[in-house]
């Protein structure tokens, strides 16, 4: 695997403030648990409110996971005064998430001036046991010279 750089010394405060100002990962108690540049571990526990009618964790919640591990892997690899998007996702569930616990980890396999390619793979821990769910292909967008802070109007 590639060992990639990070462009911001200051990488690892910038993806940090930004993940906690996302109000959905705080809905869902998610919790950023590993950082390195091109490398981005989320996990959440287990709550009746995220999981779907037969039990298992929601599957938007497993693939949002998988997203925001994804993007912030790239993120900790963009330059000073940018920020980061989806530009398209290609997941596959592979088992039931089913457990105490849903851990995301997006990893960095190739970067370009704009676009990132990133794997990203979502596991379900039950007993401390962990079993792959999801896996999937994720390109993310450096939008360089644009802020991370809160947008105004969408803009």
């Amino acid at each position: 695997m590639e060992k990639f750089q990070a462009k911001n010394p200051d990488f690892e405060a910038v993806v940090r403030d930004s993940f906690a100002r996302q109000p959905f990962m705080a809905h869902v108690n998610a919790e950023m648990t590993a950082l390195a540049p091109g490398v981005c571990e989320l996990k959440t526990v287990r709550m009746t409110e995220l999981t779907q009618q037969h039990g298992f964790f929601h599957g938007g919640l497993v693939v949002s996971l998988a997203d925001s591990a994804a993007g912030y892997a790239a993120y900790s690899l963009f330059p000073p005064s940018s920020t980061v998007l989806t530009v398209d996702l290609k997941t596959n569930f592979l088992n039931p998430a089913n457990g105490q616990m849903l851990k995301a980890v997006g990893t960095v396999i190739s970067e370009g001036d704009k676009l990132y390619h990133v794997k990203a793979e979502a596991f379900s821990i039950d007993n401390g046991k962990e079993k792959l769910c999801l896996t999937g292909l994720f390109t993310m967008m450096c939008l360089q010279g644009k802020s991370d802070g809160v947008a105004v109007d969408g803009k």
